[in-house]
C-alpha cells in the first residue's frame, strides 16, 4: 500500500521513506536476501478501496479516511512510499509471525522520525498496524516527540470509477 499513513506529519514521514537495500540476518545466522527481496515475498494489501481508522493517545478522536490502494510494485515496501523532500537512512520491513514488522528513520523539514510498527491481519480483507514514532529536531510540534498509534484498515471493495491509485477518496 503506497499511501498508508498520511494523517499526521509523523506518520506521513513514515509513509514517505524510500526503500533501502539492507541485508537481513536470519535467525539461524545465514545471510538472507536484501530487504527489498524480503519485502517482495510479503503479501501487500489487495488493491481496492480501503477504509483506515487512525487512533492514538495524542489524538482527540480517531480519524477515518478512505484510500484507493493501487498495486504494490515488486520489491517495494507495501507500507512506505517515496515522497519528495523526505530522505530515509533506514527503511526495512520483514515478515514476522502473523504479519510483518517495519522500521524506518526518515528526515524532512528539520525533523528526524524513527518509526517501528507491527502489521497483523489478512491483507485481502482487514489488518491492523500498531506504530510508535519518535520525532526529534528543532521543528517538532508540541506533543509529537513520541506517539503511539493504531491503524485499523478494512477493504470495502473496488475503487470507485475514476479514482486514482493511492489517493484519498471522499
Amino acid at each position: 500500500m503506497r499511501v498508508q499513513l498520511v494523517l499526521t506529519s509523523a506518520v506521513a514521514m513514515l509513509a514517505a521513506c524510500s526503500n533501502s537495500e539492507d541485508t537481513k540476518t536470519a535467525a539461524n545466522g545465514d545471510t538472507a536476501a536484501p530487504a527489498a527481496a524480503e519485502t517482495a515475498a510479503m503479501t501487500a494489501p489487495q488493491p481496492g478501496l480501503w477504509q483506515q481508522t487512525v487512533s492514538g493517545a495524542q489524538m482527540p478522536q480517531p480519524m477515518t479516511v478512505k484510500i484507493c490502494v493501487g498495486e504494490t510494485a515488486p520489491g517495494a515496501n507495501p507500507f512506505n512510499t517515496p515522497q519528495p523532500g523526505v530522505s530515509c537512512s533506514e527503511n526495512t520491513v520483514k515478515s514476522a509471525p502473523g504479519g510483518a514488522e517495519f522500521h524506518s528513520v526518515c528526515e524532512a523539514q528539520g525533523m528526524t522520525v524513527t518509526s517501528d510498527g507491527k502489521v497483523a491481519g489478512d491483507m485481502r480483507t482487514a489488518y491492523k498496524i500498531d506504530i510508535t514514532t519518535k520525532t526529534t529536531g528543532a521543528n517538532v510540534p508540541a506533543g509529537m516527540g513520541e506517539m503511539k498509534m493504531s491503524v485499523d484498515a478494512t477493504r470495502l471493495g473496488d475503487c470507485p470509477a475514476g479514482a486514482a491509485p493511492n489517493s484519498v477518496v471522499q
